[in-house]
C-alpha cells in the first residue's frame, strides 16, 4: 500500500508539497538506494512540518527491521555532539599513546564533560518535546492501536530519534509466523499517522497564508 495525500486547500501548499516530494525523491542512504515508496509520503509531510529526516524505511522480511520507521536529527546538537566527540576521540589517543596519568585525565575529563551535555539535551530537547506532543495530539483522534502504537525512540547522541511501532523494542523475539501480520500492523499504524501529518500541514499552510494576507497592505 502506498500512502495517497488528500488535496491541500491551496495552491500554495500544493506547491509546497510538490516540491518537497521532488527534493525527498532525490535522498540517497549509503547504500545509493532511495527512500521506500511505503514511507515516503511520511519523509515528505515531516521535512514540510519542518523536522529534518535522516534514515527511514517501510520495513521489511527478507532485510532490515519487519516495522516501519523514521530517523529525525535535531542537525544543530548533532553538530554539537559530533564535535564533543572529536574531542574525546582525540584525548583518548593522546593518553594512550603517552601513558601519562595527566593525559588519561584530560581524557575522561572530556568523557565526563560530554555525558553531561548528552544528558542536558536529552533534559531540554525540544526536538523531542514536538515529535512526543506530535503523537499525543494525533492519539487524541485515532483508535487505540495496542502494540503498533508509535513511539519516539531516542539514541546516544540526544540529537537523534526515531519514530517506530511500540512492538519494535521486542520485535527479535515474535515468532517468526507472526512478524508479517505484525509488520502490516505497524504500516498501517504509519499510514494512518502520516494521514495525521498531512492534515496538520494543510491546516498549517492555510494559516500562514491567511497570516501574510493580513498583514499585506489593502491596495
Amino acid at each position: 500500500m502506498v500512502f495517497a495525500p488528500e488535496q491541500f486547500q491551496t495552491a500554495e501548499a500544493e506547491q509546497r508539497y510538490q516540491q518537497m516530494r521532488i527534493r525527498v525523491s532525490q535522498f540517497r542512504d549509503k547504500l545509493g538506494c532511495e527512500v521506500d515508496p511505503g514511507i515516503f509520503e511520511t519523509v515528505v509531510l515531516l521535512n514540510l512540518l519542518g523536522f529534518t529526516t535522516q534514515q527511514s524505511c517501510e520495513g521489511h522480511l527478507d532485510h532490515g527491521a519487519p516495522y516501519p520507521w523514521v530517523t529525525i536529527i535535531d542537525a544543530e546538537q548533532e553538530r554539537l555532539f559530533q564535535r564533543h566527540w572529536l574531542a574525546v576521540c582525540e584525548h583518548e589517543e593522546q593518553a594512550k599513546a603517552s601513558g601519562a596519568q595527566e593525559a588519561f585525565d584530560r581524557w575522561l575529563t572530556a568523557d565526563v564533560h560530554m555525558r553531561l551535555m548528552i544528558a542536558h539535551c536529552e533534559q531540554q530537547s525540544a526536538l523531542y518535546q514536538h515529535l512526543t506532543t506530535l503523537l499525543e495530539t494525533f492519539y487524541t483522534q485515532a483508535s487505540p492501536s495496542g502494540p503498533a502504537r508509535l513511539l519516539v525512540k531516542r539514541f546516544r547522541s540526544a540529537a537523534t530519534y526515531r519514530i517506530e511501532p511500540g512492538f519494535a523494542a521486542v520485535v527479535d523475539t515474535l515468532p517468526p509466523a507472526l512478524k508479517a501480520s505484525y509488520l502490516e500492523r505497524g504500516r498501517a499504524e504509519m499510514y494512518a499517522f502520516t494521514a495525521f501529518l498531512t492534515h496538520q500541514f494543510s491546516v498549517s499552510a492555510t494559516s500562514d497564508e491567511e497570516a501574510k494576507e493580513t498583514r499585506s497592505p489593502a491596495s
